[in-house]
């Protein structure tokens, strides 16, 4: 009976110090340093670490974030561990720091972990200025947006300089259609070659996956083509 009673006591020794230890790590556990939605994703280039620019509103720090994602940073999507090339624009996200916030705008931190929790429904692809395309005249993205919800996108535009977006070239029109389509000018009138932006609304019509292509040329014959071009792949989950 000694012996019996000696492990039993042993057995309860164990188990308590698994249980205090299991209490020990949830609690340590801490909140997230960031809740917002990725504006933009900005791939790894080379040796140099991807990064996604966070919109947080009700953050009282900044309200916005460009955050540097590193080898060491933990993404998770779904409860399962998942790569850069997981992050869409229109996302909501938590996120940790790895170390201080850096002072600027957008602030700039690390992370150290990173957890996908919402596609948007309804995402608005921020302005993609004059100085935007004159640095990249080729740009490509990828949006997520649940069904049912809709698709805004503005870009840079200028109908004095001869220039015009074209009809937008619509990959899968079972997925996705162009609902709204306008032209903003310019605030400077009389300007010539000053900024307006066109705008469209594209709403879906399934879960799937299109292209939407944006090109910007001289729509008369022999006029330049293709000088500024958006390539979207548009998945609606």
């Amino acid at each position: 009976m000694g012996k019996i009673g000696l492990l039993f006591g042993i057995a309860v020794l164990v188990g308590s110090v698994f249980l205090l230890g299991g209490c020990s790590n949830a609690g340590s556990e801490r909140e997230s340093d960031l809740i917002g939605w990725i504006d933009d994703v900005f791939q790894p280039q080379g040796e140099a670490p991807g990064q996604i620019l966070i919109n947080s509103p009700d953050n009282k720090t900044s309200d916005k974030f460009m955050v540097t994602v590193t080898a060491k940073t933990t993404i998770r999507k779904q409860m399962q561990n998942v790569g850069f090339d997981s992050f869409n624009v229109g996302q909501k996200v938590e996120i940790w720091f790895s170390g201080p916030v850096m002072e600027s705008y957008p602030a700039q931190v690390s992370a150290e972990k990173i957890i996908i929790t919402e596609v948007a429904t309804s995402v608005t692809l921020e302005d993609i200025s004059y100085d935007v395309f004159m640095t990249e005249k080729h740009i490509t993205k990828e949006v997520e947006i649940n069904y049912p919800g809709s698709l805004t996108v503005s870009l840079a535009s200028g109908p004095t300089t001869g220039f015009q977006w074209e009809e937008v070239k619509i990959g899968d029109s079972s997925v996705i259609t162009e609902y709204e389509h306008e032209f903003v000018p310019p605030e400077a009138t009389g300007v010539v070659g000053a900024s307006g932006k066109d705008v469209w609304t594209f709403k879906p019509l399934g879960r799937g996956t299109s292209t939407l292509i944006f090109e910007y040329s001289q729509p008369w014959e022999g006029g330049e083509k293709d000088e500024w071009t958006l390539g979207l792949t548009v998945v609606v989950k």
